[in-house]
């Protein structure tokens, strides 16, 4: 797989998922949307739907491919100097967000600010991009803000694009409208953690 490593003030790396497990993550998650819980109560986002997906990841093809991404970002920390531990992962939560026209998502940082948080984008629609200057934001953009809280990088959504960064890393989502009414921002995201050890009885 793709990957890129970009730095703003932090590590984040982006990788380039295959469609067709896009596609299979869409299709599970749509035969199923019905009877998943909200996640809402839990989160910061300013929008409607957002439903746990924690225990149907397992089950989808791209799982496998997140397993190796998550790897990868946990070694490149590594040869940096930035993490020394265990590999042995463990995925804490998952959801999946559909965002429509209006919401957003305010700068926020996930899970206590302990382990590793994800952005897989799933669906994208065509924004309309009314801004008449160049320095203006673009609307839903993910950004991610440097510690200094005065600067922020804005990231294209693109679907297949999936991002792995620190939980403590502050980042947020742009509003947006839409050509097509109804059309909706698809994103997944999950929190990890290195996975303790367990201590057995002798």
């Amino acid at each position: 797989m793709k990957a890129q490593t970009q730095i703003f003030g932090r590590i984040v790396k982006r990788y380039n998922l295959p469609l067709d497990a896009i596609d299979d993550l869409n299709n599970r998650y749509e035969e199923h949307k019905k009877d998943l819980a909200s996640f809402g109560p839990r989160l910061a986002g300013r929008l409607d739907s957002e439903l746990e997906f924690t225990h149907m990841i397992g089950k989808t093809k791209i799982s496998k491919y997140i397993v190796d991404c998550m790897n990868d970002y946990i070694e490149t920390l590594e040869k940096t100097g930035l993490y020394e531990g265990s590999k042995k992962l463990e995925i804490l939560s998952c959801w999946i967000n559909d965002m429509k026209e209006g919401e957003y998502n305010p700068p926020h940082t996930h899970h206590d600010r302990t382990g590793w948080s994800t952005v897989l984008f799933l669906k994208v629609p065509e924004f309309v991009d009314d801004t008449k200057d160049p320095h203006k934001f673009k609307d839903g953009k993910l950004g991610f803000i440097w510690p200094d809280g005065v600067a922020c990088h804005w990231m294209d959504p693109e679907v297949g694009h999936f991002y792995i960064f620190e939980a403590r890393h502050s980042h947020c989502v742009m509003p947006f409208k839409t050509k097509i009414k109804g059309a909706v921002r698809r994103s997944m995201s999950f929190n990890f953690i290195e996975q303790p050890e367990v201590i057995k009885n002798v």
